[in-house]
């Protein structure tokens, strides 16, 4: 800033001039700093600051997120888990979230730069049991047994059925190299070979007659059964006295620390399962049932041979 003054007026500066250089330099730095501060943009504003932690711990939170919905704009926490957003004065609805924790949401007034420490309190949640199971990568390489397929019951449910019954036997024919012996039947071949070269095991025992209802369904309750393995080729010798395959149903265990039951009923036969412990943990029963409606539907028939 500067004063441009006539030459007649030197003599009087000359007298005052301590006073004036004082003046004029209260005048510069108060200029300067109105300047500096005087910013519209920040008068209109207002800061919200904090961090983000762990309620239990107290850790800090990294890239927890700051969401304010009026705004629909937010922010993150930093690596040290600090945030700061400025807003315009008014009322807001802030919402504090963090993978894992429970999300907070907090409304207040904004009127001045405002500090908020945000304690964000662990997620929990209960589990059923999970069982994983699995081997190892190369293990199918370090056996030479190419012709197995392998089934469990959760699959064989998946798999389109005959009237809607499920049915394991049924669930063979659709695997490469199996092929029905009939339309809607159960029996099957495998690679040529005829039904009777197929040997069928339940836990181990043999199952001479693995039909019903003139092979239309087996004899194979869907509800009993775990899971199966069908040997095409490369029959292993504790298998033998067959030439094509050997199909080996194993049934479930039963469950061993509560009762459990299901059933269902179809527009051929119905059926039901129950299982539960003997004693606790250590030893389980099962037993499972199914009837057809084959005998109710031919008793209206006149044909007395039938």
């Amino acid at each position: 800033m500067f004063f441009c003054l006539p030459i007649s007026h030197l003599s009087f500066m000359s007298h005052y001039k301590p006073t004036i250089a004082l003046l004029l330099l209260l005048i510069f730095f108060t200029g300067s700093t109105v300047n500096a501060t005087d910013d519209p943009a920040d008068r209109r504003t207002a800061g919200i600051t904090g961090y983000i932690k762990d309620s239990r711990t107290g850790e800090t939170l990294l890239g927890a997120t700051v969401y304010v919905s009026q705004t629909r704009s937010g922010t993150a926490t930093n690596s040290y888990g600090f945030y700061s957003l400025r807003l315009d004065p008014g009322y807001y609805s802030i919402t504090y979230s963090y993978i894992g924790y429970n999300s907070q949401q907090i409304a207040f007034d904004l009127r001045r730069d405002t500090t908020l420490n945000i304690s964000l309190v662990p997620e929990e949640a209960e589990l059923r049991e999970v069982v994983v199971a699995g081997e190892r990568f190369n293990e199918q390489i370090s056996k030479a047994q190419m012709g197995v397929n392998k089934l469990d019951i959760k699959s064989i449910r998946q798999i389109p059925a005959f009237m809607g019954e499920v049915d394991v036997l049924k669930a063979i024919q659709l695997l490469p190299g199996v092929q029905a012996t009939s339309e809607g039947g159960s029996g099957f071949s495998v690679r040529g070979g005829s039904p009777d070269q197929n040997l069928i095991l339940l836990d181990e025992a043999v199952v001479y007659n693995p039909s019903h209802l003139l092979g239309f369904f087996s004899v194979f309750n869907n509800d009993a059964v775990k899971g199966l393995e069908l040997y095409k080729g490369d029959i292993p010798a504790m298998y033998g006295g067959r030439l094509s395959s050997v199909v080996d149903v194993r049934m479930n265990d039963g469950n061993a620390s509560s009762m459990h039951g299901q059933g269902g009923i179809g527009t051929i036969s119905s059926r039901l399962m129950l299982e539960g412990p003997i004693q606790k943990d250590k030893s389980s029963f099962m037993i499972a049932g199914r009837r057809t409606y084959a005998d109710l539907f031919l008793a209206l028939s006149k044909d007395e041979q039938i």
